[in-house]
């Protein structure tokens, strides 16, 4: 498993000569080590860090006001800011996105609207994107996709990259060649949990779209979690 830092029990029990029951308990002893975690679909990772959502002021601050304002609301809130320091080149507006009930879209808006500067309320037409000008640092509030991965308010770091990918074209606040790179430093760096990166890609009906572009990287980091997620595809 240490060269790996992605693999299946499949794939372990082809490099090595035990039974499977033996590399089962293994594989539950290193868990409980914390040497090897689960990556959800039947995977594991060697990789032990998980992204730092590092607080942005202004996600902070809207975080405090929701909560205030709205306890019973769920929502979810983040910010482009965040993968700052991995961008490679500087990125000098960023977006704060909040996602919430469809329903609740509106009162959410008019309410933060009075609030913040640059407050945008999401209209999936060609008009809404075409005049959206990220220099004024917006907020954008939208509908929330069902069974979002998350921690509490905070969206999972699979999730944002699936939205990202789809936001790509209508935000324009990254572009394509640095959106891959931008995975491929997470991937280096970061777990990535399988699972919820294929289920939700799935329910936003993106994943065979996204998926091929993630299989040809040829990075020595990124090539097991690239070559596990082609052969995951091939079932999908």
């Amino acid at each position: 498993a240490e060269k790996h830092r992605y693999f299946s029990l499949p794939q372990i029990l082809q490099d090595i000569n035990l039974e499977k029951k033996l590399v089962e308990d293994y594989l539950f002893q290193l868990k409980q080590e914390n040497v090897v975690f689960e990556a959800g679909y039947g995977f594991f990772s060697t990789v032990a860090e998980k992204f730092p959502f590092t607080p942005v002021r202004r996600v902070e601050v809207i975080r405090q006001c929701l909560k205030k304002n709205y306890p019973l609301v769920d929502f979810l809130i983040w910010d482009t800011k965040i993968f700052a320091p991995l961008y490679h080149h500087t990125q000098t507006h960023h977006i704060t996105f909040v996602e919430v009930e469809k329903d609740l879209v509106f009162p959410i808006h008019e309410h933060l609207y009075g609030k913040y500067r640059g407050v945008l309320k999401e209209r999936r037409v060609k008009s809404f994107f075409a005049g959206f000008d990220v220099t004024l640092d917006p907020v954008v509030v939208r509908a929330m996709p069902s069974r979002s991965p998350r921690e509490g308010n905070v969206p999972a770091l699979e999730k944002i990259l699936v939205d990202m990918y789809l936001d790509m074209n209508r935000y324009s606040y990254i572009g394509h060649s640095d959106y891959l790179e931008l995975w491929w430093d997470l991937i280096r760096l970061y777990r990535i949990n399988i699972r919820e990166l294929i289920g939700y890609s799935r329910r936003r009906k993106c994943l065979r779209q996204l998926f091929p572009q993630l299989t040809e990287n040829n990075n020595s980091y990124a090539i097991d979690f690239c070559q596990l997620i082609a052969k995951v595809g091939e079932s999908l």
